[in-house]
């Protein structure tokens, strides 16, 4: 699936793909998150949604890693997520069918919609904040919504990232969850992808090579980090969460034109 779409490519789409990677990797390093969030939109012009998802797999995974266990506090910071991360292990099954059974131009505004929605809902109350008891009701009902999202469009972040700017004011502290979050929602994708026979050998390579852009970005957006208050980093991150909304949304109508 995805070495056959990349095998089609020109050599200006070959360097769209790359250019696409390396931004969503600054991205990452500029805010704590954003890699699928940027890049979705942008690849899904390149190469169809299916595809997409298997190429973000390991870049997922691997972009995240350090930043999930940095630090210390990993084994309480897993313990904090758990009914969160039990909530996703159920979300993406149902994703996951449901990209093999709808055409992505379907799929793609279904997605930026719920998107856009969890945007402007954090953006008209930024100060949105959860009780203890809140948290234990909305955690796994926001990993379920991450897990379907992730199994459509590999865009399990967004809503869990909503849910995490409303539990937590250290904006350390956010990506180390976010991070941790990420590494096991995207070891699950790749899992329950291959299960279902979404991820061949071939596909796996071609998603480990991309990783290379990803980390350049990465390491490009982590130089301005420190510099980035904290108002402007949550600003930050409810932005790129609606651009990418807006590209799902608005990506099968600019198709025709193309």
């Amino acid at each position: 699936m995805l070495a056959h779409n990349v095998a089609q490519l020109t050599l200006g789409g070959g360097f769209a793909l790359f250019l696409a990677l390396v931004t969503a990797g600054a991205a990452k390093g500029l805010i704590g998150v954003g890699t699928p969030i940027v890049a979705m939109p942008l690849v899904s012009h390149i190469i169809d949604l299916p595809a997409a998802v298997a190429l973000l797999s390991i870049p997922l995974v691997l972009s995240n890693l350090r930043q999930a266990v940095e630090g210390g506090g990993t084994v309480t910071a897993l313990r904090q997520l758990a009914p969160l991360l039990l909530g996703f292990c159920v979300g993406v099954v149902i994703g996951v069918k449901v990209l093999m059974s709808f055409d992505d131009a379907w799929l793609k505004p279904l997605v930026g919609a719920a998107l856009l929605l969890a945007g402007l809902t954090v953006l008209s109350k930024p100060d949105l904040t959860l009780s203890p008891a809140g948290e234990r009701v909305v955690a796994p009902i926001a990993g379920a919504l991450g897990g379907v999202f992730g199994g459509i469009a590999a865009l399990s972040g967004p809503i869990v990232y909503v849910y995490l700017l409303a539990t937590s004011r250290d904006k350390n502290l956010f990506v180390k969850h976010a991070s941790l979050y990420l590494v096991f929602a995207s070891a699950m994708l790749l899992l329950v992808m291959s299960s279902y026979a979404l991820l061949s050998l071939a596909d796996a390579g071609i998603s480990l090579m991309s990783v290379l852009p990803v980390m350049v970005g990465m390491a490009l957006g982590t130089r301005i980090r420190p510099h980035v208050p904290i108002k402007v980093f949550r600003l930050l991150i409810l932005l790129v969460v609606l651009a990418s909304a807006a590209g799902l949304i608005v990506a099968p109508l600019l198709r025709p034109l193309a």
